[in-house]
């Protein structure tokens, strides 16, 4: 709970400096990192909350610099960097749409939100976690049952996890078959933000020499409408003279 707003604040401060404002596009990067920094620090507590349960005391439990968790954060920040922070180069409309958030999602999880899952989150862990006292009561038996159900699907995600990595060419044979279904989805979606070819709408323009009368201009709209009306697949034809319509 604390290492959000700490990273929000340090994200609102970076804003200026990037010429950024408070909008649609950084409010949506905002939320969507806020899952993502709670997510890296998690890892840490819970790396935490093992060390108390082996029976270490909570001063003593801060994860040591080779720890794991620390390397698992890590590599998440490092991930997130290398995905997000390329879509703040792309040229066009959808790069400037999207530069903002990217380079929010870039700078909150992969600095402020890494910073906090290795400094902040050990710290106040160790401060303010103790050790789990047994409860009791229906709410007890509930999510005890519960946590022994989500322990047998991690151990059978582990499991198969495990088994497709030391079977190569299953998993290969998976990674290859989602690349095919990528592509034949790609062949089917429109290749552009604005795509001009779902609009079945094309625009000629019949630009008149500078001086040009009203009557000229008419006499070769309708040479166009002539021709256009015999062309095969135009359904509707509409043009426009000065501020008439025809």
């Amino acid at each position: 709970m604390i290492a959000v707003p700490v990273s929000l604040i340090g994200t609102f401060a970076v804003f200026p400096l990037l010429g950024f404002s408070i909008n649609t596009l950084s409010l949506f990067g905002l939320v969507l990192a806020i899952g993502l920094v709670v997510r890296r620090c998690n890892v840490v507590v819970e790396a935490v909350e093992h060390h108390i349960e082996e029976g270490m005391s909570p001063p003593c439990c801060h994860p040591p610099g080779d720890d794991r968790s620390l390397w698992t954060s890590r590599r998440h920040a490092l991930i997130l960097a290398s995905v997000f922070v390329p879509v703040a180069f792309t040229a066009g409309i959808q790069g400037r749409l999207n530069k903002q958030f990217a380079v929010t999602i870039a700078n909150l999880c992969s600095h402020f939100g890494l910073q906090n899952a290795l400094t902040l989150s050990p710290a106040l862990s160790a401060l303010l976690l103790r050790p789990r006292k047994e409860s009791k009561g229906l709410l007890a038996k509930f999510f005890g049952a519960f946590q022994r159900l989500f322990e047998k699907a991690t151990h059978g995600y582990v499991n198969l996890s495990n088994g497709l990595i030391r079977k190569t060419v299953i998993a290969v044979l998976i990674l290859g078959g989602f690349g095919l279904f990528d592509a034949v989805l790609g062949r089917s979606l429109p290749t552009s933000f604005l795509p001009e070819e779902g609009l079945r709408l094309p625009l000629p323009e019949c630009p008149t020499p500078p001086a040009a009368s009203l009557a000229r201009t008419d006499l070769v709209l309708k040479k166009v409408e002539a021709i256009l009306g015999k062309t095969e697949g135009v359904q509707v034809l509409q043009t426009r003279l000065g501020d008439s319509v025809y």
